[in-house]
Parts: C-alpha cells; sequence; structure tokens
C-alpha cells in the first residue's frame, strides 16, 4: 500500500513540475510576466535549468521503482466434477467458510461416502470466488505410499509461475505461501493422510482458501471439520436413477427402495449398484435387491469392473496395525448395533488389555471405520459390519470364533444390571440372546435369559420381554418345564400389549405343558386367570385364579399368594362384588413383604375400589392415597393409571365432574404411556360416561366411539357391548 501512495506523489510532483517548467520556457523565450512580477523575469532560464533537472531526477527514480513486468500463471486444475446428489447443507456450510476465510475445511468420513465428489461440487461452485487459480492434488494418504508434501508444493510453484522450486519442506512451504499471499487461490486436497502431509500445503492467512478430504479424522488444519454420514434414503433413490437410469428406478421402485435400504446411506455402494443395473439391462431393480438381501453375498454384489465396496474398505483396513485389525473384525462378531468397551475387550480377547483395545477402537473412530456416538460406546456402519464379520470368518480360527462368542456371552451375563449397566445395552443383550440360540449355545442363551428378565423385573421395560421370551421358547426345545417358563412369559407379554387373544392360546399351550410341576402348574393357571379376567370371562377366570391361590397356598409361597388375591380381588370388583372381593384381599395383608413393591400398591388400590362399591368412602380414599404414594415412589405408570381410575370415580360420584374428567385424562396419558390399551379404553369410556352425565352429548358419543374402537382390537366383545349401550342411554 505504501509503495501505491509513492507511485502516485511522485506522478503527481512530475505532472506539476512539467506544466512548471512550460511557464519558465515561454518567458525565457520573450512571454510576458504579469506587471508587479516582469522584474522577476531575468530568472526564467535559471528556473528552466533547475525544473528539468528535477524532472529527469523524478523520472529516474520512478523508473527504478516500477518492478519489471512478470507473467502470472493462472492453473486451472480441478478435475471434472462427479454426480452428487443432496449434501446441499453440506455445501452451503463449505461455502460460506470460503466467504469468511476462516481457515480450512476438512469434509472426513466412511470410506465411500462421496467426500470427493462433494469436494468437486463445492470447488466447482466456488471458482468464481478464486479467479486467481485452483490447485488440486491427490495425497493417496488412504494408499501403502501416499504422496510427499515436497513433491507437491513443488508443482504448485511451478503452475504459480516458479520455474526452479527447490529446498527442503518448510523452505517450499514458505515460498508456497509468499507466493499465495494476496492472491484469491482455492487449493483442493483430495485423500489426505496425515497432519504431516497436509500442513504444509496449506495456504498462508493472508491467501486462499483450502478443501481437504480425508478417510482420518485430522487436528492440525485449524478449520472446520464436517464428517459425512449416510445419504437420506430420497437423495439414495435420486443417485440410484442417475446411475441406473430414471426409467429402470420408475419401472421397479420397490425394488429401488430395497437397493437403497441394502446399501445403508453409502454413495459408493448406490453408484455401484446402479452401475450394475446399467451393465445389466434385463435385470431388475427387484432381481438386484433380492441378491443384495443375502447378506453373505452382499459386499460381492456392490462391485463393478474394478471398482468394489470391498476393496475400498480393504485399502482402509490395510493402513491399520495388527492389534488394530483384531479389534476392528472381532467387533464385527458383535451382534447389536451399538457395543461398549467392556463388550469390545471381552471380544478382543487377553491378548489385549483393557487400555489396548480402547486405544485400539479410537484409532478405528480416527480413521472412520468405526463411529463413536458416545464415550466408550461404538458402532459400525453396516457394510462395514458386514466386511468386518466376513474378515473375521476368513482370518480368525474356527476355535478362536468359537471362543469369541462365549466370552461375550459370559460377559454380557455377569454385567447385566451391574453398576456399569446402561438402558441401551438391553437391545444388545437381546441380541446376544439370538446369537447364542442361533449358534446352538442353549445353556447360554438360557442363563442370559434369566439375567436379563431379572434386570426386566427391576426397570419395568416390558417392551423387551417378549422378544426375549420367544428367543428363550427357542432354547427350552425339549424341556417342557423351560418352554412352560417361557410360553407363560410370552403370554403375559402379549397381555400387556392387550393382544388377548394370543394370550390366551400361549397361556393355555403353558398350562399344558406344566402339567406334574406344582409350581410352574400354579404359575401357568394364574397367568391364564388373568388373561380371562382381561377377556371379561368371570367364571373361567374365577375357577383358574381361584385354582392357583390353592396351588400357591399349597407351596407355602406367600409372595405369589399375594398376587393372586390381588388378581382376585380385583376380579370381583369387575363385578361389582366388594364383599368377596375384601374377603380374598384381607389375609393378603400379613403376606406383604417388608420391602415395598409394585403388588403393595395394587393391593391396597383393590382395598379402594371394594371401599368404594361398598359405600364406604373415606376409607377408600385412605386406600387410594396410599397406593398413589406407593406407586409415585416406584414411578410405576401402571399402577399410577388405575389410581387416577379410582380417583375419578370417587370425584364422579361425589358430583365433581371438572375433577374426575381431569383424573380419566390423566389415566388415559399414563395407561397410553404404560402401552395398556384396555387401561385407555377403559378411560376414553369413563370420559364418554362424565360428557354424558354432563349434557355434552358429541363429546360423550366421541369417547364412546373411541372406546368401543380399542375394546373390539382388543377381542373384548362384551366391554364394547357394554360401551355401546351407554353410548345409546339417554
Amino acid at each position: 500500500m505504501r509503495r501505491d501512495r509513492v507511485t502516485v506523489l511522485l506522478i503527481m510532483w512530475s505532472g506539476l513540475l512539467s506544466a512548471l517548467l512550460a511557464v519558465a520556457i515561454n518567458v525565457a523565450t520573450g512571454g510576458d510576466l504579469p506587471g508587479p512580477l516582469q522584474r522577476f523575469a531575468w530568472l526564467a532560464w535559471p528556473i528552466t535549468g533547475l525544473l528539468a533537472a528535477l524532472i529527469t531526477v523524478i523520472a529516474v527514480w520512478q523508473q527504478r521503482r516500477t518492478p519489471e513486468p512478470r507473467d502470472e500463471t493462472v492453473p486451472a486444475q480441478l478435475p471434472a466434477p462427479r454426480p452428487l446428489l443432496g449434501r446441499a447443507a453440506e455445501i452451503r456450510t463449505i461455502v460460506a467458510a470460503a466467504r469468511a476465510r476462516t481457515g480450512p475445511v476438512l469434509i472426513a468420513g466412511v470410506p465411500g461416502t462421496g467426500k470427493t465428489a462433494l469436494a468437486l461440487r463445492a470447488a466447482h461452485d466456488l471458482r468464481a470466488r478464486f479467479p486467481d487459480g485452483q490447485l488440486h492434488a491427490d495425497l493417496r494418504g488412504s494408499d501403502p505410499f501416499p504422496v510427499r508434501p515436497e513433491m507437491v508444493l513443488v508443482r504448485f510453484l511451478r503452475a504459480l509461475g516458479d520455474p526452479d522450486p527447490q529446498g527442503s519442506v518448510d523452505e517450499l512451504a514458505a515460498r508456497f505461501r509468499t507466493e499465495l499471499a494476496g492472491r484469491r487461490v482455492l487449493v483442493f486436497l483430495d485423500d489426505a493422510g496425515t497432519d504431516a502431509q497436509v500442513t504444509p500445503l496449506l495456504p498462508g492467512a493472508s491467501g486462499g482458501f483450502a478443501l481437504v478430504t480425508s478417510r482420518r479424522q485430522l487436528s492440525a488444519h485449524g478449520g472446520r471439520t464436517i464428517r459425512l454420514g449416510e445419504l437420506p434414503a430420497a437423495d439414495g433413490r435420486a443417485l440410484l436413477a442417475h446411475a441406473a437410469g430414471p426409467e429402470r428406478i420408475a419401472a421397479d421402485p420397490a425394488g429401488a427402495d430395497r437397493i437403497v435400504a441394502a446399501c445403508a446411506g453409502l454413495p459408493l455402494a448406490v453408484q455401484l449398484a446402479g452401475a450394475r443395473l446399467r451393465a445389466r439391462p434385463d435385470w431388475s431393480p427387484g432381481a438386484l435387491a433380492d441378491r443384495l438381501d443375502d447378506e453373505q453375498r452382499r459386499l460381492g454384489e456392490l462391485a463393478q469392473g474394478e471398482r468394489a465396496v470391498r476393496g475400498t474398505f480393504r485399502s482402509a483396513y490395510d493402513s491399520l496395525n495388527s492389534a488394530q485389525r483384531l479389534v476392528f473384525r472381532r467387533i464385527g462378531a458383535h451382534p447389536g448395533k451399538v457395543l461398549g468397551l467392556g463388550a469390545a475387550t471381552a471380544l478382543a480377547g487377553p491378548s489385549l488389555l483393557h487400555q489396548d483395545t480402547s486405544a485400539a477402537l479410537e484409532r478405528l473412530a480416527d480413521a472412520m471405520l468405526v463411529e463413536t456416538p458416545a464415550p466408550d460406546r461404538f458402532r459400525l456402519h453396516d457394510l462395514l459390519r458386514l466386511y468386518a464379520r466376513e474378515l473375521f470368518t476368513a482370518e480368525e480360527t474356527a476355535e478362536d470364533r468359537d471362543t469369541c462368542v462365549d466370552r461375550l456371552l459370559a460377559w454380557t451375563t455377569v454385567n447385566v444390571g451391574s453398576a456399569n449397566w446402561r438402558a441401551d445395552e438391553l437391545d444388545n443383550a437381546l441380541a446376544t440372546v439370538d446369537l447364542a440360540v442361533r449358534t446352538g449355545r442353549h445353556e447360554a442363551a438360557w442363563d442370559l435369559v434369566e439375567a436379563v428378565h431379572r434386570q426386566l423385573t427391576v426397570s419395568g421395560d416390558h417392551v423387551y420381554r417378549l422378544p426375549l421370551w420367544q428367543s428363550a421358547l427357542t432354547a427350552a426345545s425339549g424341556d417342557n418345564l423351560r418352554q412352560a417358563r417361557a410360553l407363560r412369559w410370552i403370554a403375559h407379554s402379549y397381555r400387556m400389549d392387550d393382544d388377548l387373544e394370543s394370550s390366551r392360546t400361549f397361556s393355555e399351550q403353558g398350562v399344558a405343558l406344566a402339567q406334574g410341576d406344582p409350581s410352574e402348574e400354579a404359575h401357568a393357571i394364574r397367568n391364564l386367570g388373568e388373561t380371562l379376567r382381561s377377556l371379561g370371562r368371570f367364571d373361567p377366570a374365577r375357577e383358574a385364579l381361584t385354582r392357583a391361590l390353592e396351588g400357591f397356598q399349597a407351596l407355602g409361597d406367600a409372595g405369589e399368594e399375594v398376587e393372586v388375591r390381588a388378581s382376585l380381588g380385583g376380579l370381583y370388583n369387575d363385578v361389582r362384588r366388594p364383599a368377596e372381593a375384601l374377603a380374598v384381599l384381607e389375609p393378603a395383608l400379613p403376606l406383604l413383604s417388608p420391602e415395598e413393591r409394585p403388588i403393595h400398591a395394587w393391593i391396597h388400590l383393590a382395598f379402594a375400589v371394594s371401599y368404594q362399591l361398598s359405600g364406604r368412602e373415606p376409607e377408600a380414599t385412605a386406600e387410594c392415597e396410599l397406593a398413589i404414594t406407593i406407586g409415585e415412589r416406584l414411578g410405576d405408570a401402571f399402577v399410577l393409571g388405575y389410581c387416577h381410575q379410582e380417583r375419578g370415580w370417587q370425584a364422579f360420584a361425589q358430583g365433581d365432574h371438572d375433577r374426575a374428567t381431569h383424573h380419566f385424562r390423566q389415566m388415559r396419558t399414563l395407561l397410553e404411556k404404560a402401552r395398556s390399551g384396555t387401561g385407555v379404553a377403559s378411560a376414553d369410556e369413563a370420559l364418554g360416561t362424565i360428557a354424558q352425565a354432563r349434557g355434552r352429548h358429541r363429546e360423550a358419543t366421541r369417547h364412546f366411539n373411541e372406546a368401543i374402537a380399542h375394546f373390539e382390537r382388543l377381542g373384548d366383545t362384551t366391554r364394547a357391548t357394554q360401551a355401546r349401550s351407554r353410548r345409546a342411554a339417554p
């Protein structure tokens, strides 16, 4: 800036002195000056000589300050753009970073996520913003022999007009930054391997903008990182149509969707599947999807010519050391989608310490071969999981594979419900049970089922019970008593999900298999009785529950006796026979365990209903409050929902319709959360009854219709008919 300012001043003074010289020459050659100045006319010739000398000096100085003209080269090295669908948000991020000049942008991701395609598209979009040139280098960082940074610097400097760049890496990097100073140049570095490879190739603070792609998580670039994830399904379909031809995809959209799903959002996989379709014009998308459905052959199908998903993964795997390779292929044996450090250590085996496994996993995360959604939690992309399992089968001995699975089963069984146990481990535990069943480890599977079941009893999470005990039923093949136990919990799960007919079917099968074992027989009969009660079949439910009560009394099982008395008392309350309910419930009180459990709340709630039906309102209110207190302490939404039901009917009996409506709405919310269809339907029926009592017939009809629909879906025709009759009442 100072040099430019001096040049302007020299030009101005040169012009002024030239004008004065012209005046002086005019006077010296006979021109006139104004009257008062005429006596100085004799000085014209000396001034002319002085001005001529000054102008000559200024001209020489200006000539020396003006640099020799130089041929500035404008490189344009960007390769042609590749197909890119989606990624609009990422492109906006790159463009914003280029405008703000906040430093380089690193695009990182799992091999095959389209890092290069995204970077090329963004670079081409930014060309107008960088008119002084665009430089490009494939650093081959994922290859065994990556390109050395000094080789790239020499090539870049020559492209920028330096004919003979020489020196060390640091010297070349300094010259490169000097060349870019004040010039708007875009630098695209593809497939970077390490920070040491990238750092010398970055522009200085005052020049240019860099885009870097890498399969690794680099850290020294000092800019922004964009981690590419899976491609959304809609973008995947568009990419498949681009690769295969839109008419092929339009002819079989369902098959196309299956292909995209099998590719798990990996752009390279989608492109290769599309190219495979284009090369086989007689294949429909559905035909290729059928081949991709087989996980054993999926990676082999995702190839076309020399390009293959498996080959891309292989180059990343080959860059690992032996410990990292071992951890990668062994975590592929894990059946869940997310695994913790403990499970990974169990799979890795005694050859690696806990900290060694942790370090290997962190390195795999840096190499984008695993994702880490939370500290010490790791996830493999679906296709990478298939690749890891291939390696596990191909590179491990049969003995080592069996030992890995045995260690995982033992670790999971011991750690279920431990201090380090996490809620998301339940999915892994179920998947591990299934793995044990599939591999014929039935005893180990049963041990793990029992451990998970105990945890579910503590957590109250009923969603997992059905798949757990379905796997247990397979593992119990040939053992009638174990099968009866599995069938009992399968029936219980269906009842909790309000599939009452399925619950009855499995309950009856369990009763048949439990014959000959008094304990399992009593449990099975009780389970059948509770299902029949939910179906509104009073007589067979009473008979079954009474038989179960007698069975547990004979066994001296006080805990189970209390459970049955609560169910039998509730059954009598259902048909408004409170005296018989109280006769069944009262012997349960001295049998309650000192440790507070949900059954305590159910017993007090049953007492509350019995007292309410008997007209003993103060006692009913006290028992209901006690049940609510216990339910709140335990955080049991199921029992709290039915406590609100009782409160609602108490308020309705007192004529307080607003309070009654509040309680039944609370009941509906809680039992919807607890996935109790019967409870939700009962709440709708109660809300209809209250609205009808208030003369709000349209609102009442709406609630009754919802209740009827629920009861019909549950197969409870008795309750559905009852709701219809109430809807028809004036």
